[in-house]
Formats: structure tokens, sequence, C-alpha cells
């Protein structure tokens, strides 16, 4: 969600949950340095400040440019 305003933006609530690989270049730097060092069933919520977000350019119309994010995210999955 956009932290300023409390807009959801995002969610996998009743979906699939995400996978991706941690350290991929593709997924967002706070996300990546966030997640890191979690174990299986690990909650936190993550504050992500623009710079290791989506910066100065934002995320099409939902997340305008130089956004705080705020992700609530469980690790459910692990695979090596």
């Amino acid at each position: 969600m956009l932290k300023e305003s409390g807009v959801v933006f995002e969610s996998s609530a009743g979906k699939n949950p995400c996978k991706f690989r941690l350290g991929d270049e593709e997924v967002m730097d706070g996300f990546n340095m966030g997640i890191d060092g979690m174990r299986l069933g690990d909650k936190r919520r993550l504050i992500i400040p623009p710079s290791l977000g989506f910066g100065e350019e934002g995320f099409g119309t939902s997340v305008p440019p130089n956004s705080w994010l705020v992700y609530e995210v469980e690790l459910v999955g692990v695979q090596r």
C-alpha cells in the first residue's frame, strides 16, 4: 500500500503467493532486503523508501513518483 494514503495498489490476498528468486534484479531492492533472513512462517511489515522501491518513476498510474511503500509479507514457502 502507499504509506501516505493507505491506498492498496497490489495484493495477493486470496490469490496464489508471489514467487521470485531472492536477489533477482527484477524485484525491487527494498523487497529483496526486507525478505532476506526470513524463515518459513515469518511475517514482516516492510516500509520501503522511494530509493529502494519505484523511485522517481513510480509504477504506472497506481504508484506516484517518490512514494513510500508498505508491504505486509509472510514467507509461505522456500525452494532451493
